[in-house]
């Protein structure tokens, strides 16, 4: 059986999805037929990619900015679950009334 071959640009591409668009390693495995284990592997080698290509000139390194969004979108997702809940505990009070 032959190897699968990927380019370069499918591997930043793959790894884009999971890091900006906040996409699970499963969905983007799912939707491009990759093993999940490639895509951490190719989500890694990119943010060291672009550690290394960005050097000391901003503030804060790709690895850290990435770091930051994954728990920004775990505290609003947190934030979004608690809202419904208190959206159902208003309606449901103010029924009563």
């Amino acid at each position: 059986m032959k190897r699968q071959r990927y380019t370069t640009e499918f591997k930043r591409e793959a790894a884009r999805l999971l890091i900006m668009d906040g996409l699970s390693a499963p969905e983007v495995s799912e939707k491009l037929g990759v093993n999940s284990g490639l895509l951490y592997r190719w989500k890694r080698e990119h943010l060291a990619e672009l550690d290394t290509s960005t050097g000391a000139k901003s503030g804060s390194s790709p690895t850290e900015m990435a770091t930051e969004i994954e728990q920004l979108r775990k505290r609003l997702a947190k934030a979004e679950r608690i809202n419904e809940i208190l959206k159902k505990t208003v309606s449901y009070f103010a029924k009563d009334e």
